[in-house]
């Protein structure tokens, strides 16, 4: 989606250069114009580049951080953006007239009373801009919507950076060329020929079409989501093989591919690696085969909880009096002692951990901060895959080949996330989301008004969405398999508190 919106924003600036002043700047920065030799046209052109992207990134850049800030990126949004894209690409391809057009221009007084160098930054900014000129194609309206309903800043980095490109490069190709008689004829042809506008459109439809079937995808990936069970928590997959816990403490269960019902363990506190099964048994943790249950190893390990296997390690997590311990042994060498690999004291929490080769996952949340990090085995080396922002907590990740999913937990959502292990953040797809856990009060008395005074325009921020009055939901933990993303949902109701297990298909 990001690279299909990308090339749309850089078509939509192209087609910038058909208009009045797109060939205005290539004049007004040429050498025989108000430039005067070549040397001032490079520098104009540099601060029109520089103009340009300034005013690209302040628009696209601006919206996609608005629509962060008011929580956008939820299912109507992206329905938003999708019906956007798809009117925009039929517009586009028929070489439909623009409307509402924009007509003005930029002030053509500047370049006379200003240094040339100014006037150049200057008009860049108001080109760069978008909408301060002539629109030339539907994309422009089509790809700030799409900024602002998906709330994705890198999203509207990408599209100001590739918008600013597109408005750049046939100015600062086409201005130092006008003093030669090919360059003249170069941008006479533009201006009389209307056919490479029109094939420039129905290029840029194209990508608005690539991004909208991109984003219809996503959506119906996130749509596909059934319960695995109505009673369970701390889900493990591993293959087709599934495993969870029954909640409040009972028995692990083993869901094998092929059968109807699964089997009860010996134990709790399941986890499922490559051909293998864990499961705890007071003070011990025993390793097994997952189709037999037969016992590989057992590893003596005092107080501890929530395990996670791999095909050469065993890593759990320990309650020391006021200490979170994050433990590791061999397989082969179960009697070992075990590796200490990370130590957190109260009120900071270690979460559960998650193994995949010799890589754990875990999140390690303080009073006031989150974060999730990983730990490679053979070096200890750790690192912070994922930074909390804006009070919201990263909790429960789940890897498999070098993609990572978890749940992001703030004022506006909670949400499952999935992304690559090293990718920027920005990346990360929604899979599932809901309500948040905060119920924060309408805001004012009732009968009374909302108080806007003091905020911008008078109009104070949005509420968050709320749960249903009496009902708390929280996601929990979570496991990522070949092609699909489980998490567990607890639900609080009338004193009643049920867990179940979420099953998400992955596009």
């Amino acid at each position: 989606m990001l690279i299909a919106l990308t090339a749309a924003a850089l078509i939509a600036g192209v087609a910038g250069a058909w208009s009045p002043c797109g060939f205005s700047m290539v004049d007004t920065l040429a050498p025989h114009g108000y430039a005067g030799r070549m040397r001032v046209t490079v520098i104009a052109c540099a601060a029109f580049a520089l103009g340009a992207l300034a005013g690209a990134v302040a628009t696209f850049g601006g919206l996609a951080l608005l629509g962060d800030a008011l929580g956008a990126g939820g299912g109507a949004a992206v329905a938003l953006t999708v019906a956007a894209l798809l009117a925009a690409a039929a517009g586009d391809a028929g070489g439909r007239r623009i409307v509402p057009q924009i007509r003005r221009q930029v002030p053509e007084s500047w370049r006379r009373a200003m240094p040339l160098a100014l006037a150049a930054a200057l008009y860049g900014v108001l080109l760069g801009l978008g909408f301060t000129t002539f629109v030339l194609s539907f994309a422009v309206y089509a790809l700030a919507a799409a900024c602002l309903a998906l709330g994705e800043p890198a999203i509207g980095l990408a599209v100001g950076l590739a918008f600013a490109a597109g408005r750049i490069v046939p100015v600062i190709v086409l201005a130092p060329l006008q003093r030669s008689e090919r360059g003249v004829l170069l941008a006479g042809s533009m201006a009389s020929k209307p056919v490479v506008l029109r094939a420039i459109r129905a290029g840029g439809a194209v990508t608005l079409l690539a991004a909208a079937l991109v984003l219809v995808q996503q959506g119906s990936a996130t749509a596909a989501t059934d319960r695995l069970t109505t009673s369970g928590t701390d889900p493990s997959a591993a293959g087709t093989t599934l495993a969870w816990q029954l909640p409040g403490g009972g028995a692990g269960l083993i869901l094998r591919a092929g059968t109807a019902q699964p089997q009860q363990l010996p134990g709790a506190d399941t986890a499922l690696g490559p051909g293998m099964i864990v499961w705890r048994e007071g003070d011990e943790l025993v390793v097994a085969a997952q189709d037999t249950l037969a016992e590989i190893a057992r590893v003596a390990a005092p107080g501890a909880e929530e395990p996670a296997l791999s095909q050469r390690s065993l890593v759990w997590r320990a309650r020391e009096g006021s200490r979170d311990v994050l433990r590791a042994v061999q397989l082969a060498a179960p009697a070992a002692a075990p590796l200490t690999l990370r130590v957190v004291a109260a009120p900071s929490r270690i979460g559960r951990p998650s193994l995949d080769a010799e890589r754990v996952v875990f999140h390690v949340a303080r009073r006031s901060s989150s974060r999730i990090e990983e730990i490679s085995l053979p070096s200890r080396r750790r690192r912070v895959l994922r930074g909390a922002r804006d009070g919201e907590l990263l909790l429960n990740p789940s890897l498999r080949n070098g993609r990572l999913l978890y749940v992001s937990s703030s004022m506006w959502r909670q949400a499952l996330l999935i992304g690559l292990r090293r990718g920027p953040r920005a990346r990360d797809r929604r899979v599932f989301s809901m309500h948040p856990t905060v119920r924060r009060d309408p805001g004012h008395e009732p009968g009374r008004d909302v108080h806007g005074a003091g905020y911008p325009g008078n109009r104070p921020p949005r509420n968050p969405e709320r749960a249903p009055a009496g009902v708390d939901i929280t996601l929990g933990s979570t496991a990522l398999g070949a092609a699909h993303a489980y998490v567990s949902r607890t639900r609080r109701a009338g004193g009643v508190t049920t867990s179940e297990i979420l099953r998400i298909t992955l596009g």
